[in-house]
């Protein structure tokens, strides 16, 4: 009996420490999406637009036309699609568009075929960046789509010189099936980590598909140097070398609905695994002590959650106790989940809540274990 109160206990802490982080998020949050927005931009801005691809021959075409159709001045932006050694029509249908469409700067670069190959989105970055002209970067992928005030959005985040990186709100869509659409709602919750965080100025998340940084900040930091034995973490190690190196005001949240990036979540449950175990495996990298609490204690609450209930068949009070603390855990999540469902137009999303925080439950500690030991696969190649 001594070692069931013991254990719930330590489940009880934990809980209590994830509410702790959660709710301050949540103040975050409410402190981000309550900011006056402005939709101005320097006149002096040149933006690169980079978009990195592999094998994106079904959605190089709508993601070009769609930034063709930025309300943001052409003679004060270039895009550029950096190749990383694609094997189908990529390539050849941007080219075809730049030579429709010579007014928007659209620039092609391709990976080196002889000597050292450099393969890896990191790479591909570093290729455009090395190319690209603008002061201030904006990144995003093939597979998204965008409205036309993307842009202009996106560079308004940059208001004051201290601002050296802007994190983008990415949301996913067209859920077909139930997996799709629990993908969907907890992915709000994930964003709503990133804004919240960002919010307090200890920026835990961010997601490549919509970001954007100084061009200054990715030389001065180094780039991805100190990062380079990860094939994944553009993104989220940049993020964590600029707060580090700049201050934590020099990482703030975009919350304008008009830089929303939309993408579609993964249709099997191979490939959601696969993903979330390519996002764990870099996570043996993370330095910024904000990035690694939040992640442990978020690791460790779900993993004694579901052990305490597993332990609670042969001893019913752990049982009980288990399952009260989850809905403790369960309630302290709704606010951020209830403020970002009405922030993307998702509100119909809520009556799956119960059912994605059943999957969450299992996932959670079942993808951190596996994305430390096992291999995944990722555009044709192993992680």
């Amino acid at each position: 009996m001594e070692i069931q109160s013991d254990f719930a206990w330590i489940i009880f802490i934990m809980v209590a420490g994830y509410g702790c982080i959660i709710g301050a998020f949540s103040v975050g949050l409410i402190r981000v999406t309550r900011q006056k927005r402005t939709q101005t931009f320097q006149s002096d801005s040149f933006v690169s637009v980079i978009i990195p691809v592999r094998n994106e021959e079904r959605n190089i075409l709508p993601v070009l036309e769609e930034i063709y159709s930025q309300d943001f001045p052409r003679d004060r932006m270039e895009v550029i699609v950096s190749d990383d050694y694609s094997e189908d029509g990529t390539m050849a249908i941007a080219n075809r568009f730049a030579a429709l469409h010579p007014d928007l700067g659209l620039v092609m670069i391709c990976p080196p075929t002889s000597g050292i190959k450099a393969p890896g989105k990191k790479r591909a970055i570093e290729r455009a960046v090395r190319k690209a002209k603008g002061d201030i970067l904006l990144l995003s992928d093939a597979d998204t789509s965008r409205g036309p005030g993307w842009i202009t959005s996106m560079v308004s985040g940059f208001g004051t010189p201290e601002i050296r990186m802007v994190l983008g709100p990415v949301r996913f869509c067209h859920e077909k099936n139930l997996l799709q659409k629990i993908q969907s709602l907890e992915f709000l919750g994930l964003v709503g980590v990133t804004a919240g965080s960002a919010g307090l100025g200890y920026p835990v998340m961010c997601n490549g598909a919509n970001l954007a940084y100084r061009h200054s900040a990715f030389l001065q930091t180094g780039g991805f140097d100190g990062n380079r034995m990860y094939q994944s973490g553009d993104d989220q190690f940049m993020m964590s070398s600029i707060r580090k190196h700049y201050g934590k005001r020099s990482v703030v949240f975009n919350a304008d609905p008009l830089s929303v990036v939309s993408t579609e979540p993964e249709r099997t449950l191979k490939g959601f695994l696969n993903q979330r175990i390519r996002w764990v495996s870099k996570s043996p990298g993370y330095r910024d002590p904000a990035v690694i609490v939040t992640g442990l204690v978020t690791f460790s609450t779900h993993l004694l959650l579901l052990a305490g209930m597993l332990t609670g068949i042969f001893w019913s009070k752990l049982l009980t106790v288990s399952i009260l603390l989850w809905f403790l855990k369960i309630l302290l999540e709704y606010p951020m989940v209830w403020i970002m469902t009405r922030f993307f137009g998702k509100k119909r999303l809520t009556g799956y809540y119960f059912i994605a925080q059943v999957f969450q439950l299992v996932y959670v500690p079942l993808t951190g274990f596996l994305g430390l030991f096992i291999p995944y696969r990722w555009k044709g190649r192993k992680g």
